[in-house]
């Protein structure tokens, strides 16, 4: 019984990835495996293991901001270690002793009565992160069985297979390059042409992870232009959507610079003029040919594409 119940699991998991977007397709996938466990709430995550970081969560039938307490606690929490340091298996909360008298559990857990759960983790072969599943019951009498177990330890990894196919279906649909982008950066899917452009643009460190400042423009103006590149992002759940275009690199002329570092820091048109010696309305003037050139909307866009391109100042 149970073997029939995982093959029409898969079934119905892998013919989803195929046209559910990105966006709700985590939390349907969690919605199905509670047709088959019980359980209350549950949690489908992605981390760096040592600094304890957290990069994207699917929070299913509990508060968005589930780990927000975890983090005074996340150092010293023993679930955690056990859970981390032996990837591939299911582990039940139940299996650390004393775990309801930590500080862990009592300064978070416990305020979301997760009372049993059960987790398995997996290394992302091409972010590098903790993937996790966890299922959470708010019983602490409700013990996960054997089945619960068995079930939930084989269809993890296609879970984790089915999520990273559905990534990339979704970004075959379409014509430009494009990349699902997290965050941090990280490229969690990208398309052989996204690839090319960004590893040309930052070299073999763009294939994985875009630079800081791009990734804070992005997230921060949903647009960012580089040497030869031009990359535009809208939200997509907890990642973004990145776009990418070759460009042209736009040099600004010598006062153009000046004008432009002056503003930047924080000083009005006519402190700018002040400094520069010239009138406020030239300084306007240049400013407007300046974010024009640049293809940008405001002073902050500015300051980030100064930072990567800006050069004497």
């Amino acid at each position: 019984m149970l073997d029939k119940q995982i093959s029409d699991f898969l079934l119905t998991l892998h013919d989803a990835s195929m046209h559910l977007a990105p966006t709700s397709f985590r939390h349907w996938a969690l919605g199905e495996v509670q047709r088959y466990v019980d359980f209350d709430f549950a949690m489908w995550g992605a981390g760096e293991s040592v600094q304890r970081e957290l990069h994207t969560a699917t929070i299913f039938d509990q508060s968005d901001d589930l780990f927000s307490t975890w983090e005074a606690v996340k150092d010293e929490d023993p679930y955690a270690h056990l859970v981390i340091g032996n990837i591939g298996k299911t582990w039940a909360l139940s299996e650390i002793p004393d775990m309801y008298e930590t500080r862990a559990y009592n300064e978070h857990w416990q305020l979301y009565r997760a009372r049993q759960m059960i987790s398995t983790m997996q290394i992302d072969p091409h972010t590098g992160l903790h993937i996790f599943v966890t299922l959470a019951r708010e019983q602490k009498n409700a013990d996960f069985s054997h089945d619960d177990i068995r079930f939930k330890n084989l269809v993890t990894q296609h879970l984790f297979m089915a999520a990273t196919h559905n990534d990339r279906h979704f970004l075959s649909t379409f014509r430009a390059p494009a990349a699902l982008v997290d965050r941090h950066g990280l490229l969690h899917a990208a398309l052989p042409d996204f690839v090319a452009l960004v590893s040309e643009e930052w070299g073999d460190t763009g294939r994985r992870q875009l630079p800081p400042v791009v990734i804070g423009a992005l997230w921060q103006t949903g647009r960012y232009r580089g040497n030869a590149i031009t990359l535009t992002a809208e939200p997509a759940g907890e990642r973004l959507l990145v776009r990418a275009e070759q460009g042209t690199f736009t040099a600004l002329s010598t006062r153009e610079n000046e004008v432009a570092w002056a503003y930047a820091r924080g000083h009005s048109h006519k402190e700018v003029a002040r400094e520069l010696c010239i009138a406020p309305a030239t300084v306007r003037s240049h400013i407007s040919r300046i974010y024009e050139k640049l293809d940008i909307r405001d002073k902050g866009a500015l300051a980030l594409w100064l930072q990567e391109h800006g050069g004497a100042r």
